[in-house]
């Protein structure tokens, strides 16, 4: 029997070979410890990305490291550092808490306006030397959203629009088979020690921490703005989150600086991550 020919065209039938060819093996080690390493392999058959990072995020828990392909030597503040507080800021953090529970997406595209000005951003991203970012999410069960998150350095071209595209077109596959692979994943963070005083949900009070950063001196308004400046909001982005005027945000940080005995956003995230750790010490004793 003569087998069947492509009629695709030469490029995209490529494509799509070497997708399919990725997926077999993906499934192949679905079960496997070896499975973010051949998921990485398959996805750079179409789309060259440098490692993977893949989180679980349940509310407003800590999110748990589901596995990545980075090296030993960037572990540390990848993982370790980001899940003890930073997560905090991170804008695929916040798009989880706002429903996104599927879909590909660039990190710019979810950041807030001055995200790259931010402390965060010269704190990890640069310090770090990623240069893209790109979150794939997924379902799982009991309102956890896993996001899997595909990395190019600083050194490497940005992903194009075309290799864009391409991610977003394997998008459905990935999230089947993410969901698949970490479905148990949620009985974890279920079982998560971390609960907030009226035994809610895991981790919930660790963020109920961060709204109240700056202490008792602060003011209910004081306490936003220093989440949203810490995120990576403008002046002109928090004025338009409050119906106030840019002056009166300044008013406020300059008050927000004053009552803490600082005098600059990299004193304010500096403070942030001493308060996070503490915190962190205070849920392992």
């Amino acid at each position: 029997m003569k087998a069947l020919s492509s009629t695709l065209p030469s490029r995209s039938g490529f494509l799509l070979e070497q997708w399919s060819r990725g997926v077999g093996e993906i499934l192949a080690a679905l079960d496997s410890s070896q499975f973010n390493h051949v998921l990485h392999k398959a996805i750079c058959r179409v789309v060259q990305i440098d490692f993977t990072l893949a989180f679980a995020y349940r509310g407003q828990a800590q999110p748990l490291v589901l596995g990545s392909t980075i090296e030993e030597e960037h572990r540390r503040v990848m993982l370790g550092d980001y899940v003890s507080g930073p997560y905090l800021l991170d804008p695929f953090f916040h798009a989880t808490l706002a429903g996104t529970r599927r879909g590909c997406y660039r990190l710019s595209s979810l950041a807030p306006d001055h995200f790259r000005q931010s402390e965060y951003y010269r704190k990890h991203y640069h310090r770090t030397s990623i240069g893209e970012e790109i979150g794939c999410f997924f379902e799982l069960p009991d309102d956890v959203t896993g996001v899997l998150s595909l990395l190019r350095w600083q050194q490497h071209s940005p992903v194009s629009h075309h290799d864009l595209s391409i991610l977003q077109a394997i998008e459905p596959t990935l999230r089947v088979i993410n969901t698949m692979r970490w479905s148990d994943v949620s009985r974890t963070m279920l079982k998560a020690k971390t609960t907030d005083g009226d035994g809610g949900a895991p981790g919930s009070g660790f963020l109920r921490d961060f709204e109240s950063f700056g202490g008792p001196q602060l003011s209910l308004r004081e306490h936003q703005i220093v989440s949203l400046i810490l995120q990576g909001h403008s002046t002109e982005s928090i004025a338009r989150h409050f119906d106030i005027s840019p002056g009166t945000v300044k008013v406020h940080r300059r008050n927000v600086y004053r009552k803490l005995g600082i005098s600059s956003q990299a004193e304010l995230f500096a403070a942030f991550l001493e308060s996070m750790r503490e915190r962190e010490a205070e849920l392992h004793r």
